[in-house]
């Protein structure tokens, strides 16, 4: 639901005196004695970005500032046999840039430029149901749970371990990749379908089917994607007697596209725009992760992989995803540091002239948390990082990551997004994609951020990131320089 101005200036003005939730985690406070099953949440998130993307050859704006705040309140009625859950969100945008956004191949210069290109206003607000769904609970089958509704999902984190590492791991560097809520942005994604777990033991099994509704980054969030079927499956064996330190998973995603939006591939614009058959795409993917403990303090290992193959239009579709990890957490430091390193390659398509699509496609994750800052995804690219976690105080979390990024097919494209987030609009295709020119280095990114847990109901982050650019941003852009940061503030009920 869309607003003018001044309903946006109340809204913002209600958030300070309000609460709700831009987590998938918040408090809960329990109205008792009366109303014992009922429960409410919520909580708001206050950002302020700023952004200097790479400096286009033209005059567009491509350093600038931008606030947004939402919004989330919750009730919720649990009962013996089942659970309801009801959710509101307000995202409220201010200050966009109307000016960030240049011809191709330069395109839009940061997601200012993303925000404003969907909902074409520099300050405006949306209201709408982010959830709203049923949890049967009594099945007649210990350890079987039915949703229904609209409902967030993420997966690779259906089941949680109890081990501090091992679920670091599953929240920060499994879950998501694929399919997820896209909670960074600042109006995010849901999923309107049925969803069903069985657990037994160290067993789970997991199974949604959905469409998505529109948001990300567009505040028209009511509505849902018909055109966009998806479905999930996962087998999870959690810290089995035989693995105790371990979590595997072995999952498959169904995920079918018949909107009529352009596709973003490296095809010549003609033949794309002529091709306006589905994307139906079947992926089969596993991970493992297991810590090892030792005298010098622990270990941690992760492997994931993904195979994808299915129809991209006209095109046949073959593409893969691998990423390895290591850490260690080095025993009796100060300021317990977690050293971590890793690298990842996903398939490209190396020739834009024959009938293939090679290039790994992300679905519809929450692609922040594998690349902090947007500049790029999961995509056509490979990731070599080095990251150190330091925690100097109770509740102070310090990390700073350094990555190298390259295309792997230098005749592919610099692809960025998060999936889907329109149904007609090109704009919403998810995914934007700029040409490589025949090079293959993307770029070099250092940066860091501090999260303060001041209280469990109030958290402070200040991130800051600085990017050099290489071979690929010089063809494309007169200066190979940019920056991106915020300061953000989430307060929960």
């Amino acid at each position: 639901m869309r607003k003018p101005t001044a309903r946006l200036v109340l809204s913002l003005t209600v958030a300070f005196g309000a609460l709700a939730s831009p987590q998938p985690s918040r408090g809960e406070v329990v109205l008792s004695p009366v109303f014992a099953k009922l429960s409410l949440s919520g909580s708001m998130r206050l950002r302020w970005e700023f952004w200097r993307w790479f400096e286009p050859t033209g005059p567009q704006n491509n350093d600038y500032t931008f606030f947004a705040a939402v919004l989330r309140g919750g009730v919720k009625w649990t009962d013996e046999y089942f659970d309801i859950t009801l959710e509101a969100q307000n995202a409220s945008l201010l200050h966009l840039p109307d000016d960030a956004a240049a011809p191709p191949p330069a395109g839009l210069l940061g997601l200012g430029a993303a925000y404003y290109a969907h909902n074409r206003s520099q300050n405006d607000t949306g209201i709408f149901l982010r959830q709203g769904f049923l949890v049967v609970k009594r099945l007649g089958l210990a350890g079987l749970t039915l949703k229904g509704g609209r409902f967030e999902f993420s997966e690779g984190n259906e089941v949680l371990t109890h081990e501090p590492t091992l679920d670091w791991l599953k929240n920060v560097r499994l879950s998501q990749r694929l399919i997820g809520p896209f909670n960074f942005a600042h109006v995010g994604r849901s999923f309107d379908g049925l969803a069903g777990s069985f657990t037994r033991g160290p067993l789970n099994f997991t199974l949604m089917a959905a469409h998505p509704t529109q948001g990300g980054l567009d505040l028209a969030a009511m509505k849902k994607m018909d055109e966009i079927d998806v479905l999930y499956a996962a087998i999870n064996l959690t810290r089995p007697v035989f693995m105790p330190n371990g979590d595997v998973r072995i999952f498959y995603i169904y995920y079918g596209d018949g909107r009529s939006v352009l596709k973003s591939d490296n095809r010549p614009a003609p033949v794309r725009a002529a091709d306006p058959q589905d994307i139906s795409l079947h992926t089969e993917g596993a991970h493992w992760i297991h810590v090892l403990p030792t005298s010098a303090g622990p270990f941690d290992f992760l492997a994931w992989g993904a195979l994808q193959q299915g129809t991209w239009g006209f095109l046949e579709h073959f593409a893969w995803r691998w990423d390895v990890e290591a850490g260690w957490q080095p025993g009796a430091l100060p300021w317990k540091p977690w050293l971590r390193v890793g690298y990842g390659r996903s398939a490209g398509d190396d020739d834009p002239h024959d009938d293939d699509h090679d290039t790994f496609f992300q679905i519809l994750p929450t692609a922040r948390l594998y690349a902090f800052t947007t500049f790029y995804n999961l995509m056509n690219n490979e990731d070599a990082f080095v990251q150190l976690i330091l925690r100097p105080i109770a509740g102070l979390v310090w990390r700073t990551d350094f990555h190298n990024i390259r295309l792997s097919e230098a005749r592919d494209l610099w692809y960025q997004g998060a999936g889907a987030t329109l149904r007609a609009r090109h704009v919403g295709f998810g995914f934007a994609g700029r040409p490589a020119f025949g090079e293959r280095h993307l770029c070099r990114v250092l940066e860091t951020s501090l999260t303060y847990a001041w209280s469990p109901h109030l958290e402070f982050t200040v991130y800051y990131a600085h990017v050099f650019g290489n071979a690929v941003v010089r063809k494309i852009f007169a200066g190979d320089q940019a920056d991106f940061g915020y300061v953000e503030m989430v307060l929960k009920l």
